[in-house]
């Protein structure tokens, strides 16, 4: 049961794609243990609620780890534990498990880094119907430009019906992702609902969308630039 979970693979496994899964923790107490990856990457917590480490989280929450940076055990409460992970390329090397010591010579010295956002509410479709201007809300960013996770952020925005957004200029990170959490968008002439997602490199043109009739809420998340 240590290690039961499933994952729902929605990106190419290449390693110049952005990735996107979504990891299910059905079982009360499945524990996914300590480990790295060898890239940076978000984990939004979406569904039950259960505990990251020493932490309880319930969702909406946002976790950003940087590569190289040990998290875990990650371990579902009594309504199981649901969970997207994002990075800007697919993981070519996988989990590396803090207990086995071939994985933990492979930890580099310095540069470990964690950032969590909590608390975040779902709009409710009747605020968003009255929104008369756009709302962004900053719960994760670094700005200072000499930091190593220079551009990293993670933004929630509220728009009414038919308001229009674009996203950053993806050169300021290493990618981009969008997801629907209230309402619905189009983009590039399709509707896209709850939980689609847009996720682009740093090579692409600047995200735009407009809010459906019932308005958005939509989390736009960057990586880190690296050099």
């Amino acid at each position: 049961m240590l290690f039961r979970s499933w994952r729902s693979d929605f990106s190419e496994r290449r390693a110049e794609v952005p990735q996107l899964l979504l990891v299910e923790q059905q079982v009360p107490g499945s524990q996914i243990l300590p480990h790295f990856h060898a890239i940076d990457q978000f984990q939004v917590f979406v569904d039950g609620s259960g505990r990251l480490g020493h932490h309880a989280v319930e969702p909406i929450a946002i976790h950003y780890t940087n590569s190289y940076t040990g998290y875990g055990p990650i371990v579902a409460g009594e309504n199981g534990f649901s969970y997207y992970v994002m990075r800007p390329g697919f993981d070519v090397q996988g989990s590396h498990y803090l207990h086995v010591p071939e994985a933990r010579a492979k930890l580099k010295p310095g540069g470990k880094r964690f950032m969590l956002a909590e608390g975040i509410k779902v709009a409710r479709i009747e605020d968003l119907k009255q929104l008369k201007s756009t709302v962004v809300e900053r719960v994760i960013g670094v700005d200072k430009p000499d930091d190593p996770e220079a551009g990293v952020f993670a933004d929630i925005v509220r728009l009414g019906p038919a308001a229009a957004y674009t996203g950053a200029d993806p050169v300021t990170g290493n990618g981009q992702v969008f997801m629907v959490l209230q309402g619905s968008i189009v983009h590039n002439g399709n509707e896209m609902g709850l939980r689609a997602s847009i996720a682009i490199t740093r090579d692409e043109p600047a995200v735009s969308f407009v809010a459906g009739s019932d308005g958005a809420q939509v989390m736009a998340l960057q990586y880190p630039r690296r050099a």
